[in-house]
């Protein structure tokens, strides 16, 4: 009964905060249009809620204890959860707070390569067929062949810039961890609502990770793709604080 409160209290929290933010995006862009400087001054709040969020939900994957599935599956739950934690630390506090014309790039960076480290662990987590296994899934194969790639893109100079490796190198480690989560319904060690939540989260992971390089890479030298990238932007966290928020809750068995 005390979980099932906390866990309620957590999730009451995070959406209202959500609908604050969410709301707030919109009025923003409505008065700056796609003007950056207007949006970056007027957008503090949005920034600080976002990333009370994350931390609110890494807080509700380390309240799990007693109500785990598996001691091992909560450890790959809280861990990922500190890896996503540090991620949007760098999006929403380094890059906004700390962020100057020269490192804004390598705060992005970094956050990146967080969410291929957060990734990695839930592809290992989806893959598991009891708590005893310690196979090596091979589909981590292709994001590990992805870093390869591109350590000799740079080494070669084919490739300068740090942001784009690390985002070629995430892309692949997406989408091997949204087929591996898709296949937990069928894998039989997750019990079936754990699994579809599994699903959904990676689901809409991958759809807000997909606007988020929209955002990202869409142009600032003409106005429509300026209008494109901040409509992206103000769409991500739509799809990402119920994937966030469903990802922790699969760590939690329900009943007992």
């Amino acid at each position: 009964m005390v979980y099932s409160k906390v866990v309620s209290l957590f999730v009451a929290i995070i959406a209202a905060l959500f609908v604050t933010f969410f709301a707030r995006d919109w009025f923003v862009l409505h008065q700056c249009g796609a003007v950056q400087s207007c949006l970056d001054s007027t957008s503090d709040y949005q920034n600080i809620t976002k990333f009370i969020v994350t931390f609110l939900t890494t807080l509700l994957a380390f309240f799990i204890g007693k109500r785990k599935i598996a001691s091992r599956d909560r450890f790959f739950v809280q861990s990922a959860f500190v890896m996503i934690l540090c991620a949007d630390f760098c999006f929403k506090i380094l890059y906004n707070y700390f962020g100057t014309v020269e490192n804004r790039e390598n705060f992005i960076s970094l956050g990146i390569c967080f969410f291929f480290v957060a990734q990695m662990i839930f592809i290992y987590r989806h893959t598991r067929t009891s708590d005893d296994d310690w196979s090596f899934p091979w589909i981590c194969c292709i994001p590990l062949a992805a870093i390869i790639a591109m350590v000799f893109l740079a080494y070669f100079q084919v490739l300068e810039s740090l942001m784009l490796m690390a985002a070629l190198a995430y892309a692949p480690t997406l989408l091997c961890s949204l087929i591996v989560a898709c296949k937990t319904t069928g894998v039989g060690f997750f019990p079936k609502n754990n699994a579809w939540l599994i699903m959904l989260g990676m689901v809409l992971f991958s759809c807000c990770d997909i606007l988020t390089g929209i955002s990202l890479l869409t142009g600032a030298d003409h106005s429509t793709m300026e209008v494109l990238a901040s409509v992206s932007n103000n769409f991500i966290w739509l799809f990402y604080v119920p994937a966030i928020v469903s990802l922790a809750l699969s760590g939690y068995r329900r009943g007992g």
